[in-house]
């Protein structure tokens, strides 16, 4: 079971595959235990276990994805340690995320480049 909606899946996909490879990112996305969520205002935490995962810690920042609803803007990192992933969103532009950002059509992009739009 999924616990990412599948523009957080894109983000992470496109943040960890280079470093993790396609085959532990895909078995993460698809069957992975949920450990938190966590809001604040400025964006969320959303972290999984899954048993293949690396004990060491990596962060995935690269390459840039903003993802974008109205006027608001979130980036992206994906951080990987103790066999958890913690995807993060946060604020990319002013002011505060809304707790329901990731209910509304999200648009991701790097740079200029619209990447799809997911529910």
């Amino acid at each position: 079971m999924s616990h990412f909606r599948e523009f957080e899946k894109q983000a992470i996909r496109m943040l960890a595959m280079p470093g993790l490879g396609e085959a532990l990112v895909e078995a993460v996305l698809k069957d992975s235990e949920f450990v938190a969520y966590q809001y604040t205002g400025l964006g969320y935490f959303l972290t999984v276990r899954h048993p293949l995962l690396p004990m060491e810690r990596a962060v995935f920042d690269e390459p840039t994805i903003v993802g974008r609803i109205e006027e608001y803007e979130v980036g992206y990192l994906v951080f990987v340690e103790n066999r958890e992933l913690m995807l993060e969103c946060y604020s990319a532009g002013a002011g505060e995320v809304p707790a329901d950002f990731g209910e509304s059509r999200v648009s991701l992009a790097t740079g200029s480049r619209t990447l799809g739009h997911d529910h």
